[in-house]
């Protein structure tokens, strides 16, 4: 019975809760309200304007059209006073324009501010002074809710004491009615509103403008001379300024600065800041300032005066070139001045492009070698060049067992595909081998009273071999003799030889007293009848043998030289008495007979 009159009490109050609500009343509705954080003070070009929107609705008073609104929002107030699907849309004019597009936010909470962020661009025709931006907010609120709530019959056990005493207990499950959320649709209302924004365009500070870029001798690799010329196309004035070369990857200001014809840089008296009119002496740069300007004369900048609005400044600044490859490179001018107030400021740099031209491509037409093995001689070596350089040298590098005793050569100023001779005197040690051996020839050159150093170009220096003597004829000597033996020498190298003598290297069993033979001068494929005194032991062994001789000279560069050996064969042969000697014998035995038959013949 009691279950029953519990259910029949539930169901009646879900009946009574339950209906269609439409219009709901709240005292202060959800808003947006805009404003600029920071300053609303623009320069020309981009600039970042930050606002801080938030929704300034309070739970004041709600009115709700039926108990079910109120159950729903029960806890959940901050719904009706949110503001839903926010947009911002900044609008521009003919003077400003606005590079952000429209920014949303899902939903915009009472008293949390969100920040935003549009970046505009002040156009250069723009003039100072206060001009109006356009903040245009759409959004939606809460207009009425229809909530249906439904209920459902369940279980739910419940405890009670059965005996009347506590240690007894009974588990009886009764009906229970419970509430569940069954159909919601919410309206909201379009919202619009256009917040006015104003922001002022200031003064411009110096900004550069170029009027002219012209790039000397711009080639890789080398050195030349970029002239800038810039107008300043801001408000104001820049005082002691240096115009500063920002420059790319593989290029460098050379610290020497070409004259300018301008005085050095001083630190006047500045003026007051209105911060400062209280003051009794004005304001004086400070020591980091002056540091900081007087350092810019030692790097790549150069100083060009006070830069008034609409002055024009030119600087020449020296660049060295590292990069190989030709093409375009993008550099940056920018000035370093001191404002009005005696602080150090700079302008937005400034991007130009500079075409480097090719190197010069330079190449060995032919290389000719006079070099031999242990002596010295000339490597000629034929350069041309692709375009036109000043003053040119050859420089040759060589590496044992070659030696430079001459490396470098004058050759002038080339035309495009003209052909120089460079002479390099060099020298092959003894080790060397009769072989090509690498070596690198550097073309120096002038661009703009610089010295530039070409890429190597590589050689070959070829060592030709030692000169080489033949000996022709096989003289013969007899054991334990002693006499003058001729051969003819031939010159079977090169070149021809001068002042030689040749020398025979005495050996066993053979001896001499006369061992060597004036040549004198003699030419490739010449030959010469040399003589030499020697004797062999009466104990030597019949046989051929071989005498090395070598022969003394002077080289075609005057220098002495000896040769390598020369093998001459030489014959022995088995003794042989004189024919005296046997006629000798013959008459003293015909005597001895003679006697011998005599004696006989007495007896």
């Amino acid at each position: 019975m009691r279950s029953w009159v519990i259910a029949c009490l539930t169901i009646a109050l879900v009946l009574a809760l339950a209906g269609t609500a439409q219009a709901l009343y709240i005292k202060e509705k959800p808003s947006v309200v805009v404003s600029i954080a920071g300053s609303n003070h623009l320069k020309k070009g981009e600039n970042v304007i930050t606002l801080i929107a938030y929704n300034p609705a309070k739970n004041k008073r709600i009115i709700y059209d039926d108990t079910s609104q109120a159950m729903f929002f029960k806890g959940k107030e901050y719904m009706l006073f949110t503001a839903y699907n926010v947009s911002f849309e900044l609008e521009g004019n003919d003077f400003i324009e606005v590079k952000t597009p429209k920014q949303m936010i899902p939903a915009l909470k009472p008293m949390n501010p969100i920040q935003l962020r549009f970046i505009v661009k002040v156009k250069d025709d723009a003039k100072a002074g206060e001009y109006e931006l356009k903040l245009k907010v759409h959004y939606e609120i809460i207009k009425c809710a229809d909530i249906d709530f439904g209920v459902i019959q369940q279980q739910v056990p419940t405890y009670y004491n059965i005996s009347g005493n506590n240690s007894q207990y009974g588990e009886v499950y009764e009906s229970e009615f419970v509430q569940y959320l069954d159909e919601l649709y919410i309206d909201y209302d379009d919202k619009e509103l256009t917040i006015p924004l104003k922001v002022y365009v200031e003064e411009e500070d110096v900004r550069l403008e170029i009027l002219s870029v012209e790039a000397k001798d711009f080639q890789a690799k080398g050195k030349g001379l970029l002239t800038i010329k810039v107008k300043n196309i801001g408000e104001k004035i820049g005082k002691n300024a240096f115009l500063v070369l920002e420059t790319p990857s593989g290029f460098s200001v050379e610290s020497k600065m070409p004259s300018t014809g301008m005085p050095t840089p001083t630190m006047p008296t500045m003026p007051m800041s209105p911060m400062a009119m209280g003051m009794q002496a004005p304001m004086q740069p400070t020591a980091m300032q002056t540091t900081s300007l007087a350092s810019l004369s030692k790097s790549n900048a150069i100083f060009v005066g006070d830069l008034m609005p609409n002055g024009i400044a030119e600087a020449t600044f020296p660049v060295k070139i590292s990069v190989k490859d030709a093409g375009n490179y993008t550099f940056e001018v920018k000035a370093v001045y001191l404002d009005e107030y005696g602080n150090i400021k700079e302008s937005k740099p400034v991007p130009f492009g500079v075409y480097v031209e090719p190197a010069p491509s330079f190449k060995a037409v032919s290389v000719e070698s006079k070099v031999f093995v242990n002596t010295k001689g000339d490597v000629i070596v034929t350069i041309s060049a692709d375009k036109a350089v000043k003053e040119a040298s050859a420089i040759l590098k060589v590496s044992p067992p070659l030696s430079a005793l001459s490396s470098e050569c004058y050759l002038g100023d080339l035309k495009p595909n003209e052909c120089k001779v460079a002479v390099f005197k060099i020298k092959a040690s003894n080790e060397a081998k009769p072989v090509v051996y690498p070596a690198d020839v550097i073309v120096k050159y002038k661009v703009s009273n610089e010295w530039v150093e070409s890429d190597p170009i590589r050689i070959g220096i070829k060592v030709n071999p030692k000169i080489e003597f033949e000996i022709i004829g096989t003289p013969e000597i007899a054991q334990g003799e002693e006499k003058i033996i001729t051969v003819t020498i031939k010159n079977a190298g090169n070149f021809t030889i001068r002042e030689a003598t040749a020398r025979v290297i005495i050996t066993d069993p053979f001896t001499s007293t006369d061992d060597s033979a004036y040549i004198g001068t003699l030419k490739p494929g010449e030959t010469r009848d040399i003589s030499f005194k020697i004797k062999v032991d009466k104990d030597a062994t019949p046989k051929v043998y071989g005498l090395n001789v070598e022969v003394k000279y002077k080289d075609p560069e005057g220098e002495w030289a000896i040769s390598e050996p020369t093998k001459m064969v030489v014959k022995v042969t088995p003794f042989k008495p004189p024919t005296l000697t046997f006629l000798a014998i013959g008459a003293i035995a015909v005597i001895a007979i003679a006697a011998y038959l005599l004696r006989r013949r007495w007896k």
